[in-house]
C-alpha cells in the first residue's frame, strides 16, 4: 500500500494508469527533484553573484530583473511544487472500494473520470510551464546588455558565470517535463481505444500488444519524430 501511495504522489495518476507509466513518471519526478536540491547547492546558489558587470550592485540588480522577468530555476521550482501537489491530490481522491464495494469510487465510471482528469491535469501542469520557459528563454545567455536608463545613465553589460552548465541543466529540466508529457499522451490515447476495436483486432487475428509495451512504442515513435523535425529545421 505504501508503494502504491508513492507512485501516485509521484506519478500524479490514478491506479488505472498502466504500471510502466506510473514508473516512468515516477522516476521523472525523482530525478527532477534530485536535480533541484543539487542546483541549489551548487549552480544557482547564488545567481546575482555569478554576475560580473561593468556598474555598480544597483545597477547589476536592475539588469537582473530586467533580464530575468523570472529566473529559470524559480519557475523550475514553481514546476515541482505545482506537480508535487497534483499528485498530493491524486493520492488523496483515489480511494478504491473497499472488498465490500463501499467506497465513493464504487463505480467504474467514477474511477475512469477521475483517471481521465489526472491525466490532462498533468498534461496541463506540464504545458503550462513548458510553454512559458520557452516564451522567455530560447537559451540561458552567456552576456546581459542593459540599456542606459534613469537608474543607470551608463550601458550596463554583464557576463555570467557557469552559463553553458545552467544552460544545460535548464533543458534538461525542460527534457524530463517534455518526456512526462510523452508519456500522459500515451497513456490518454491509450483511453482512446474503443473496446469494439481491441475486439476486432482480436477476432481478427491481429496481435495486441499489452499496455506497457504500446507506451514504450509509442514514446520512442514520439522522440523520434522530435528528432526528425529538429534535423529538417537545421
Amino acid at each position: 500500500m505504501g508503494t502504491d501511495v508513492l507512485l501516485q504522489l509521484f506519478s500524479g495518476t490514478t491506479g488505472l494508469a498502466p504500471p510502466l507509466a506510473r514508473a516512468g513518471l515516477s522516476i521523472l519526478m525523482a530525478v527532477r527533484l534530485a536535480a533541484l536540491a543539487v542546483g541549489t547547492r551548487s549552480l544557482w546558489r547564488d545567481e546575482m553573484g555569478d554576475l560580473i558587470c561593468n556598474s555598480t550592485a544597483s545597477c547589476r540588480l536592475v539588469c537582473f530583473d530586467a533580464s530575468f522577468p523570472v529566473s529559470p530555476f524559480t519557475l523550475f521550482l514553481l514546476q515541482a511544487a505545482f506537480v508535487s501537489a497534483h499528485g498530493l491530490a491524486c493520492s488523496f481522491l483515489w480511494r478504491p472500494p473497499d472488498s465490500q464495494g463501499k467506497g465513493w469510487l464504487c463505480r467504474k465510471t467514477q474511477q475512469l473520470r477521475l483517471h481521465v482528469l489526472a491525466v490532462l491535469a498533468r498534461m496541463l501542469l506540464e504545458g503550462i510551464f513548458l510553454v512559458t520557459f520557452h516564451a522567455l528563454y530560447g537559451h540561458y545567455p552567456q552576456l546581459l546588455r542593459c540599456p542606459a536608463s534613469k537608474l543607470c545613465p551608463n550601458i550596463v553589460v554583464c557576463a555570467i558565470q557557469n552559463a553553458r552548465w545552467k544552460d544545460a541543466f535548464d533543458f534538461f529540466m525542460a527534457g524530463t517535463s517534455w518526456t512526462a508529457v510523452a508519456i500522459c499522451l500515451t497513456v490518454y490515447s491509450l483511453l482512446q481505444d474503443s473496446f469494439e476495436v481491441r475486439m476486432y483486432q482480436l477476432g481478427a487475428g491481429v496481435e495486441v500488444p499489452p499496455p506497457d509495451k504500446r507506451i514504450a512504442l509509442s514514446v520512442w515513435k514520439y522522440f523520434v519524430f522530435l528528432w526528425n523535425c529538429r534535423t529538417h529545421g537545421r
